[in-house]
């Protein structure tokens, strides 16, 4: 059995799908899976074992017809026995019904009502997610008679994520930074969208070095090179910012080793949850239920904030305008002590 499964992007999207190829070969061991990805996100996926190899779209080419063209004839070499299309989008219908004849089935996932999305788009009704992302991705599965199942939620481990990386790279950043021997946090202070950014993650650096500047602890700064001004270095050298100096899959190892991360509804914040490292997440206009959560990934919304949009936004609509800027410091300031005195009393106990 040979199948093409098509997720272009965004980071965190295309990370979701590893439930989906590993129930697709527990059910059939001796399938061939390849995955289609755009060159921008491609690591969220790469060296999973359960995959042959990526499709790799140039995203500077998705709208270039003649590109296309040339993909599409490539993939029907291929000859696959099923496409399932987890991005059901212009793009991605087209490879699929191209692809598709009496010996190729093509399968779509179900996604949200087209109504909703236009009202919540227009800002007429708030956004409450009917599923999660990861359910509604098995609803293209159905007819290879593979179902979605509650299981991993009810054991703790949310959406159980899976994200790879090189032994020889893992290797080089524990010995570069000796993250096996330091305690320290990760901030992700980034996001695609505005609204979806905590405005406090310098204010919070400053109070976590106070706090526990007796324990030496020390901060790394993940992002984009466009995150970089966000958090301000310290005197002391505590602060390691690498902010547009690093890879995602640098940035999942050094998100492995740390005792807590703080980060927003972002591509980091899967990959911690994928890497199993006890994570705080602001959520803001966009839904959490659209994720199951793991037992050691803790949600910080403000309540009086309700999800109003699919995707984030470039500014909050008026009604929601303290929607991040309501959380406090001194709140998550408090939640991470917690959590962290909980985390090295657990240790302690082990010795």
């Amino acid at each position: 059995m040979k199948i093409l499964i098509m997720r272009f992007s965004s980071f965190g999207d295309v990370l979701l799908t590893t439930p989906v190829i590993r129930a697709i070969k527990k059910k059939y061991p001796d399938a061939t899976i390849d995955f289609a990805v755009y060159d921008t996100f491609s690591q969220a996926i790469s060296l999973n074992p359960n995959i042959r190899k990526l499709v790799v779209f140039e995203k500077k080419k998705s709208k270039d017809k003649e590109y296309i063209k040339s993909i599409i004839s490539q993939l029907k070499k291929e000859k696959y026995d099923f496409v399932i299309d987890l991005h059901s989008k212009i793009l991605s219908r087209i490879i699929g019904i191209k692809l598709k004849n009496s010996k190729t089935k093509y399968f779509r996932y179900k996604k949200r009502k087209w109504w909703k999305t236009l009202l919540v788009k227009a800002k007429i009704i708030d956004y409450n997610a009917d599923c999660t992302i990861v359910e509604s991705y098995f609803s293209a599965l159905k007819k290879l008679g593979i179902e979605f199942s509650w299981k991993n939620k009810k054991n703790g481990l949310g959406d159980a994520l899976e994200f790879y990386v090189e032994n020889s790279v893992e290797k080089n950043l524990i010995e570069k930074y000796d993250l096996k021997n330091e305690d320290y946090f990760v901030l992700a202070p980034g996001a695609s969208k505005f609204t979806k950014k905590w405005p406090f993650y310098n204010e919070l650096a400053k109070d976590l070095l106070k706090y526990f500047s007796k324990k030496n602890i020390k901060i790394f700064v993940i992002g984009g090179k466009e995150d970089k001004k966000i958090v301000q270095d310290d005197e002391n050298g505590r602060i390691i910012n690498l902010c547009g100096k690093i890879s995602f899959k640098e940035s999942g190892i050094i998100l492995k080793y740390a005792k807590i991360a703080v980060v927003n509804d972002s591509g980091p914040f899967h990959i911690a949850r994928a890497v199993k490292t006890p994570t705080f997440v602001f959520f803001g206009p966009t839904d959490p239920n659209l994720f199951s959560f793991e037992k050691n990934t803790f949600l910080i919304k403000n309540p009086n904030c309700k999800s109003h949009s699919l995707y984030g936004d470039d500014k909050f609509p008026k009604k929601y305008e303290d929607c991040m800027s309501g959380i406090s410091v001194k709140e998550v300031l408090q939640k991470i002590i917690f959590e962290y005195e909980k985390i090295t009393e657990n240790k302690n106990n082990l010795k």
